[in-house]
C-alpha cells in the first residue's frame, strides 16, 4: 500500500510547476556565477594570495572548477532552506486548501501511511535538489574552468589535491543535506497545521533567519545555545574542507539535526492523526 501512496504523491508533485522552481533557479544562477568568477579571476587570486605574492612567485592559476564550486556553495547555501521548503510547504496544506482531505481521509487507509508517503516525497525532493545543486555546480565549473588543486582558508591557506577535493565535496553534500532535511521536516510539520502553503514557508524561513542571527551575534548566552540549534549548522559544509576533517563536529551536527527532526515529525504525525477532517 505504501508504494501506491508514494507513487500517488509523486504523480501530484511532478505536475506542479513549483516543484521545478528550485532546479530552474539553480540552473540559471550557477553559469552566471561561474562566468563572474572566470571574469574576475585575477582579482580573486590576489585576494587569496594576499601578502604572500610579495614574498613568493606562483606558477599557474588557482582559479579552477573546484574553487568555483566552493564559492558557489558559499554564496547559495544560505538560500537553499527556502528552495527546500517549496514542496514541503504545500504537500499537506495544499490538500487542506483544496478540500481533498475530506474525501481522502475518509477512506480505510491509515493516516500515518498517508503522511509517511508525503514525507518520503519531501525527503526525496530535498536530497535530489541538494544533489543537483552540488553536482551541477561541479559539472559547469569543471567544464568552464577545468580542474586543479582546491585552495581554501583554514588556519592559513590550505591546498587540497583533486582527488581529496572531490571527497570533501561529497562530505559537504552529506552534511548540508542533513541540515536541509531538518529544515524540510520543520516546514512539513507546519504544513500539517496550516491551511495554506505560504505560512509554512514564512515560519520556516523566519526560524532559519533567527537561528542564523543567533549563531552570528557574539553574546555568551547565544554561544551556549547555538550548538543545540540545527540552524547553527547551515554553513556546516565548511567543516568538510578543514584539515583534518572535524568528524566530532559532523557527528554532533547529525545528532542535533536528528533530534530536531524526530521532534518535528513526532508533532506532525500526532497532529495529523488526531486532526478533525470536518474542520
Amino acid at each position: 500500500m505504501i508504494k501506491f501512496l508514494v507513487y500517488n504523491e509523486f504523480q501530484k508533485i511532478i505536475y506542479r510547476k513549483r516543484t521545478y522552481i528550485g532546479f530552474i533557479l539553480i540552473g540559471i544562477l550557477i553559469p552566471f556565477i561561474v562566468g563572474a568568477i572566470d571574469n574576475g579571476g585575477n582579482m580573486l587570486e590576489k585576494t587569496i594570495y594576499g601578502q604572500l605574492s610579495d614574498s613568493f612567485f606562483f606558477v599557474g592559476s588557482l582559479i579552477n572548477g573546484y574553487l568555483a564550486t566552493y564559492i558557489i556553495i558559499a554564496v547559495l547555501i544560505t538560500h537553499m532552506p527556502f528552495l527546500s521548503t517549496i514542496v514541503a510547504a504545500d504537500i499537506v496544506s495544499g490538500e487542506y486548501s483544496k478540500g481533498t482531505f475530506r474525501l481522502y481521509l475518509s477512506r480505510p487507509i491509515p493516516r500515518s501511511k498517508i503522511l509517511l508517503s508525503k514525507l518520503i516525497i519531501v525527503y526525496g525532493y530535498t536530497i535530489i535538489l541538494m544533489g543537483f545543486f552540488i553536482s551541477y555546480a561541479l559539472l559547469i565549473s569543471i567544464i568552464w574552468l577545468g580542474t586543479g588543486e582546491l585552495a581554501v582558508f583554514h588556519m592559513g591557506l590550505l591546498f587540497l589535491s583533486e582527488d581529496d577535493a572531490l571527497i570533501r565535496f561529497f562530505i559537504a553534500f552529506l552534511t548540508s543535506t542533513v541540515v536541509m532535511l531538518t529544515v524540510s521536516s520543520l516546514c512539513f510539520f507546519i504544513s500539517t497545521i496550516s491551511k495554506n502553503s505560504v505560512t509554512p514557508i514564512i515560519i520556516t524561513i523566519s526560524t532559519v533567519f533567527v537561528g542564523t542571527a543567533i549563531s552570528i551575534i557574539p553574546i555568551e548566552f547565544f554561544e551556549i545555545l547555538n550548538p543545540y540549534l540545527f540552524t547553527g549548522y547551515i554553513n556546516s559544509y565548511l567543516s568538510a574542507f578543514h584539515d583534518p576533517i572535524p568528524f566530532d563536529t559532523i557527528i554532533r551536527l547529525i545528532a542535533v539535526c536528528f533530534i530536531w527532526t524526530v521532534i518535528f515529525l513526532g508533532l506532525a504525525f500526532n497532529h495529523f492523526i488526531k486532526k478533525d477532517i470536518t474542520d
